[in-house]
């Protein structure tokens, strides 16, 4: 499976600059859960729904004059778009972590992979998979 086939392309980004209400509203309109966090391109954080609410919202944070920078994650795993879809997905298994940054030797944010990517891509194959059975079995006819 090609990560960058099932990831979030072009990844949904915010500058370092930005408020928490301009990645909320980046995700919003892009309907994802996390945005990386760009300086020049290259990832600096990544700012998701769950860092909204339990650095902002439960703090009494005000999101329009909070900087992302602040209160974004900093300690960001992220992978090569080469990277093994197994390993992606036990990387984020093992991390707890449902948005996964993939990156080139330069740091550029390429996409964003997420669990749901993963899910989704899992269904579609599932469906393909009984589609054929069906198919199969179907043209086969009464006492085939």
């Amino acid at each position: 499976m090609n990560l960058m086939k099932i990831a979030h392309v072009p990844p949904v980004v915010v500058p370092l600059s930005a408020s928490v209400s301009d990645a909320v509203r980046a995700m919003v309109d892009n309907g994802v859960g996390a945005v990386a966090v760009v300086e020049g391109g290259v990832l600096k954080g990544i700012f998701s729904e769950r860092d909204v609410i339990k650095k902002v919202v439960y703090t009494g944070g005000a999101p329009a004059q909070t900087s992302v920078a602040a209160v974004m994650t900093t300690e960001v795993e992220s992978i090569a778009a080469d990277t093994p879809a197994p390993e992606a997905l036990q990387i984020m298994i093992d991390g707890h972590f449902r948005h996964l940054p993939i990156v080139d030797g330069d740091g550029k944010v390429l996409g964003i992979l997420s669990i749901r990517n993963f899910l989704q891509n899992r269904v579609e194959e599932l469906e393909d998979s009984i589609n054929s059975i069906t198919s199969y079995y179907g043209a086969d006819g009464s006492g085939g």
